[in-house]
Parts: C-alpha cells; structure tokens; sequence
C-alpha cells in the first residue's frame, strides 16, 4: 500500500484523499467522425463532460456518481498495471485512427498515457482501462448516436 499512496497521502483522512482522485480520458480525432471528447472522473463523485465534436452533447455538462464507484475505478486502473505503462503508444501502424490520453492522479502523484490506436505495440489492457472510464461515467448519454457522414473514413470506436 506504501507504493501507492506515498507518505503524504498516507496521512490524509479516507475522505480526503478519496476527494483528491481524479481520472480523466480525452478521446481525440480520427479521419472520419470518431467522438472528440474528455470526460473526468473525480474523488468526491463529481462528473465533467466536454464535448467537442461528432457528439450530442456538445459543450460541458455535470453529474455525479456515487464516489465509491470512482474508488472502485481507481482501484481497479492501479491493480491493473497502469502505473507500469508507457506513456505513450504512438508508432504508426495504421494511419488516421483515433487517439486516447488517459490520465490518473492521485494527490500530486499524477500517471498519464497517450493512446494512438493505430500503435500495435500498445497494451489491449490499455483499451479495457480507457473503456472501463467510459462506462462508469457513462459516456454513451453524451455520446449519442451522433451524424455519420457517409463518405467519410474512420468509424465511432
């Protein structure tokens, strides 16, 4: 546990250091009509959205969750072998797909991971995490099932 939490959060209260949480993924462009977004996932249960494009929910939103979910995430990202990542997997294997950054922080500890998806040498681990941020904050309500130009490359991931 020493490895995780180094000695200054270590002495925080459990409610303080829950607050100081923070989970964020930024989905970028692709050649085509991939959702751009970042979403971040805080401690104390709180929820922001900002969506950029090939979204329904353009601009920012707010919402809250139970903050125990947000542990759980934490929890889960860290015992999964994120902190042992690159921190980035950008070659080129294919070209025009979308990007992913996620990024975790933990009091000052902060651990961030730049995705290309067309990198081959990435982790699918990588993916399961990334998706894993989506589905607890529960993206898809902002994503929607937004317009997709018919002649356009790249498809939603």
């Amino acid at each position: 546990m020493c490895l995780l939490f180094p000695s200054g959060l270590a002495n925080l209260s459990s409610e303080e250091a829950v607050r100081d949480i923070e989970i964020t993924l930024e989905r970028g462009m692709c050649f085509g009509t991939c959702p751009v977004y970042s979403v971040s996932l805080f401690g104390n249960g709180t929820i922001t959205w900002m969506g950029e494009m090939y979204v329904e929910a353009a601009g920012n939103r707010t919402d809250s969750l139970d903050p125990a979910l947000v542990i759980d995430l934490y929890d889960r990202l860290i015992e999964g072998g994120f902190l042992d990542l690159n921190d980035s997997y950008a070659y080129l294997n294919i070209t025009d797909m979308p990007t992913a950054t996620l990024t975790v922080r933990n009091g000052t500890n902060v651990k961030k991971v730049y995705h290309y998806h067309g990198d081959f040498t990435s982790p699918e681990n990588l993916t399961y995490m990334e998706n894993a941020v989506d589905l607890v904050a529960n993206t898809s309500r902002w994503i929607g099932n937004s317009t997709f130009n018919e002649g356009t490359w790249g498809e939603p991931i």
